[in-house]
């Protein structure tokens, strides 16, 4: 009994070998490296900015008048030259 599941497992794997291979052989090749699209002549990566940044002042109040997350706009701000450290 052992003998005959072994042997349909190892038929088993080898059916799922060549449906694999058949699929592959089916399929369209990789691209060729002249098809990309080229990188722009900058030394930047693609969507990569390059502003400095500086937190917005938060207000100060009591806490009968506390400021709700909406109320406090966006956390950051540009600012024209780099931040010192």
């Amino acid at each position: 009994m052992l003998v005959l599941i072994g042997v349909l497992v190892v038929a088993v794997l080898i059916g799922a070998f060549v449906l694999g291979s058949r699929v592959r052989d089916e399929e369209a090749p990789p691209p060729d490296p002249a098809s990309h699209p080229l990188r722009p002549p900058t030394d930047r990566l693609p969507g990569e900015t390059s502003a400095y940044r500086r937190p917005f002042e938060v207000p100060r109040t009591d806490w009968a008048h506390r400021l709700r997350p909406h109320q406090l706009g966006a956390g950051t701000e540009t600012a024209p030259v780099p931040p010192r450290e």
